[in-house]
């Protein structure tokens, strides 16, 4: 201790300074009182919660860069580059999952696609590299079009590319915003493809046959079915039409954008033996029948009802077999005694408005009687040849005869 006056050091329990005879001040101790805190000691976090709060951080983590990885997959950046990297590579199963298709796709399924992809047509097989490299928003950000650079094999200059997507009005997994490759779909599918047939037939494209669902009320007519499926691909497709008759139609057809509709056709190539046999029959048959009606001296209201059938006009039939008999019966001079049909041959075939269209050649033999010029009845037998068209009607597993056209009214005297 030292001395408050003059800095001297005290002797132990000293009153007085020995060098300055000051008393000397003792200190006192402040007694102080600690005030003691009272406070809950600290609970320590659980293993059990340390762990669940370890996954839910985890976990909010994952959802976060999971979304911006598949937000950034579905915009237009990332579905441009999907598309880009497919054509490259010339992958048939994402480029198909490119187009996006939605409602029945009974003709345009991925196995369809892939088999009709082929590795010639890619235009895209000479890149060898590319690069992102701008992309600018249209239309009030509902389209972009994204550009890359792209190198070329066998070429030291890089070439521009642009995909244009639009932005579907639907979500995607009701999150993300939905962007496509624009108007790819047009130069791959064809939509409302329409066939017609006559009705009654049965037809199927590339194996699949199609049902009631593909009949178009609208459009189909009293002669012909109308099917329309809605979306098909751009391809060679095989086309099978079975008519009413048990004619059996195959062909190839071109389906494209510029030929958006079928109508089947019939030839001479599409008759089997038997079926070209039972035509010729039919129509030796209704020639036979017609001129053995003539020769009866029997007018169309008579014979009228041997050809009708559902209720279907017969105006142009009438009016063929009217000028008929007027030249071989009203104002003739001559008599028409047998007209006998020895020989058919079906010279042409086709389908008129879904109805059978014949073309036949056919020999016959045919009597007359007349007077000569001393007022004798004479008689005479010849023979010739004649062409005539027959259109027909399939009913009730009968063809039907609709229309006649082209018929002998001139027999020689000489």
């Amino acid at each position: 201790m030292y001395c408050g006056e003059c800095g001297a050091k005290l002797k132990k329990n000293a009153q007085f300074c020995e060098e300055c005879g000051a008393k000397v001040k003792k200190e006192e101790k402040a007694k102080t009182s600690k005030k003691v805190e009272t406070s809950k000691p600290k609970q320590k976090m659980s293993k059990k919660k340390k762990i669940i709060l370890t996954v839910v951080v985890i976990l909010v983590l994952a959802l976060g860069i999971s979304f911006s990885i598949l937000s950034n997959r579905f915009g237009p950046k990332g579905v441009a580059t999907e598309y880009l990297d497919a054509l490259i590579s010339n992958d048939a199963n994402r480029i198909y999952n490119s187009l996006n298709l939605s409602g029945d796709t009974t003709f345009t399924t991925k196995e369809e696609f892939v088999k009709l992809f082929e590795d010639e047509s890619n235009s895209f097989k000479n890149v060898v590299n590319y690069k992102l490299t701008d992309i600018s928003y249209n239309e009030g950000n509902l389209s972009a079009t994204v550009k890359f650079t792209v190198a070329l094999k066998d070429s030291d200059d890089d070439e521009t590319i642009s995909i244009k997507v639009v932005k579907n009005s639907k979500k995607k997994f009701l999150i993300f915003d939905n962007w496509q490759v624009a108007n790819i779909n047009n130069s791959i599918v064809v939509e409302d493809y329409q066939l017609s047939v006559p009705k009654s037939s049965k037809v199927s494209v590339n194996n699949i046959e199609l049902t009631e669902k593909y009949l178009s009320s609208d459009k189909s007519t009293d002669e012909l079915d109308v099917y329309i499926i809605p979306q098909i691909f751009v391809s060679d497709a095989t086309i099978k039409t079975t008519l009413p008759c048990g004619i059996t139609v195959e062909e190839v057809e071109s389906i494209s954008n510029y030929n958006s509709s079928y109508t089947v056709s019939v030839s001479i190539d599409n008759l089997d033996e038997a079926m070209e046999s039972k035509l010729k029959e039919q129509v030796k048959s209704d020639i036979t029948k017609i001129y053995s009606n003539i020769i009866g001296k029997k007018d169309w209201n008579s014979i009228k009802d041997s050809y009708s059938y559902n209720n279907v006009d017969l105006t142009n039939l009438k009016d063929e077999y009217e000028d008929m008999y007027d030249d071989l019966v009203t104002d003739s001079d001559i008599t028409l005694k047998k007209f006998e049909i020895t020989d058919v041959k079906i010279t042409d075939i086709a389908l008129k408005n879904g109805r059978l269209e014949i073309d036949a050649k056919y020999s016959y033999n045919y009597s007359i009687e007349y007077k000569n010029y001393n007022n004798e009845v004479k008689t005479k037998d010849g023979k010739s040849s004649y062409t005539s068209t027959l259109t027909y009607d399939y009913f009730e597993n009968n063809f039907k005869l609709y229309d006649l056209y082209g018929t002998v009214t001139y027999f020689s005297t000489w």
